[in-house]
């Protein structure tokens, strides 16, 4: 993958969580630090969902191969 897929990732993740800190009036490096962790682990429910989908679109002939990467 190329270097700026990971910039634009790390961003989204920084402005998520800084969005959701705000809004809910966290201050502490320790709630920030939770906050940071749900949205990691927010995205990779996201995209293994994705991607379990996109496979399983593949083995049931929906898709071909290579549907997602």
């Amino acid at each position: 993958m190329s270097p700026r897929y990971y910039i634009i990732t790390a961003l989204l993740v920084f402005a998520l969580t800084a969005g959701i800190s705000v809004w809910k009036q966290k201050s502490t490096k320790r709630e920030i630090a939770v906050v940071l962790g749900q949205v990691i682990l927010s995205l990779a429910v996201v995209l293994g969902t994705v991607v379990g989908v996109a496979k399983l679109m593949v083995v049931l002939g929906i898709a071909q191969s290579g549907f997602v990467f």
